[in-house]
C-alpha cells in the first residue's frame, strides 16, 4: 500500500520545529561551517552588487553571517532585514548582529512562503541553502520576486547531488549501515532536492525570473578527527542529537566504528579530516 503524502501544512510545521529547536546548537557550533563555506557567502553578496542606502533582505538567514556580510556595504543609509522562519534563529541573529556591532539590520521571523513584505519593498535577497527547505518552492520563488523591485537581484545557495557532499552524507551513511535509520537520503523538502542548474534555473524562470546564472563552489570542511566531526554533526543536527540520546554503548562504538571507516578517504596522517562539498549557486533578476 502506498503511503500517503504528508499534509503540507504539518510538513511546515515540523520543519520549522527542527529549525526551532536546532538554533541553539547552530549559535554554539557554527563558526566552523561559516568559516568553511565563507566562499559562497561571498559570492551571493557580490552576485546581489549591493550599493550604499539600498534595501536588502535575507530569508532563511540562520544566525545571520551571509546578509551581516552585506549589511556592511550598503552603509550609509542602507538597511538589510535578517529574517528566518524560526523565532529562535532570528533571536540567535540578533545575538551575533549585537556582537559584530551592526547597527543597520532588522530582524523579522519571516516565512519563505509568505513573506511579509510590500510589493517590491528590496533592491536584493539572499537566501543562503533555504528554498531547498520550502514546501512549496515556486511559491516561495514567486513572493522573493514579488517583493524585489523591478530589476532587483536575488541570489541563493542549494547543494549539489549527495555523492558530491561527503561532509554531509558521511554520517548519513554510518546511521544506514549500522541500521539506525531506513532512509539514506533525508525525506523532501531535503538539501539535495535542487542539486542540478536544470532543475534550479526551472524553477527561478518558472516564477518569473530572468537572466539567471548559476556557478559551483568547492568547499572544504576541516575536522581535528572522526570524533570532532561526529561531536559537531550531534551538537547541530537536532534529529542525530535525538538519535544518538537513545543509544547504548555497543550501539555507539558500533556507529563511531562506521563512521571511521567511512571517514578514512578523507583522514591525514595526524588523523585530521578535510571533507569536500560542493555548493550550487545562483542569481537572477526580477
Amino acid at each position: 500500500m502506498t503511503a500517503s503524502p504528508p499534509d503540507p501544512d504539518e510538513l511546515r510545521a515540523s520543519i520549522r520545529a527542527l529549525w526551532e529547536r536546532s538554533a541553539d546548537g547552530w549559535a554554539q557550533s557554527n563558526g566552523r561551517f561559516t568559516a568553511a563555506t565563507l566562499a559562497v557567502s561571498h559570492w551571493l553578496v557580490n552576485a546581489i552588487r549591493p550599493q550604499p542606502g539600498q534595501h536588502l533582505l535575507e530569508l532563511a538567514a540562520g544566525i545571520g553571517e551571509t546578509g551581516f556580510l552585506a549589511a556592511e556595504l550598503i552603509e550609509p543609509g542602507g538597511v538589510l532585514v535578517s529574517s528566518d522562519g524560526a523565532e529562535a534563529m532570528v533571536e540567535a541573529a540578533r545575538a551575533r548582529a549585537e556582537e559584530l556591532g551592526l547597527s543597520n539590520v532588522e530582524f523579522r521571523p519571516v516565512d519563505l512562503e509568505w513573506i511579509d513584505a510590500r510589493t517590491a519593498e528590496f533592491d536584493g535577497v539572499l537566501c543562503r541553502w533555504g528554498y531547498m527547505f520550502a514546501v512549496d518552492r515556486e511559491a516561495a520563488l514567486r513572493e522573493t520576486r514579488r517583493v524585489l523591485r523591478p530589476g532587483g537581484r536575488v541570489a541563493l545557495a542549494t547543494w549539489t547531488a549527495p555523492e558530491r557532499n561527503p561532509w554531509a552524507m558521511l554520517i548519513r551513511e554510518a546511521l544506514y549501515d549500522a541500521g539506525l535509520t531506513d532512509a539514506l537520503l533525508p525525506p523532501s523538502p531535503s538539501p539535495f532536492d535542487l542539486a542540478t542548474p536544470a532543475i534550479l534555473g526551472t524553477l527561478l524562470e518558472d516564477a518569473g525570473f530572468a537572466e539567471i546564472e548559476t556557478a559551483e563552489v568547492e568547499l572544504t570542511f576541516p575536522y581535528a578527527g572522526v570524533i570532532d566531526y561526529f561531536s559537531e554533526a550531534v551538537a547541530i543536527l537536532r534529529p542525530l542529537t535525538d538519535l544518538v540520546s537513545g543509544l547504548n554503548e555497543a550501539q555507539l562504538k558500533d556507529l563511531r566504528a562506521r563512521l571511521e571507516q567511512k571517514a578514512a578517504p578523507y583522514e591525514h596522517a595526524d588523523g585530521s579530516l578535510s571533507l569536500p562539498g560542493v555548493a550550487l549557486v545562483a542569481v537572477a533578476e526580477a
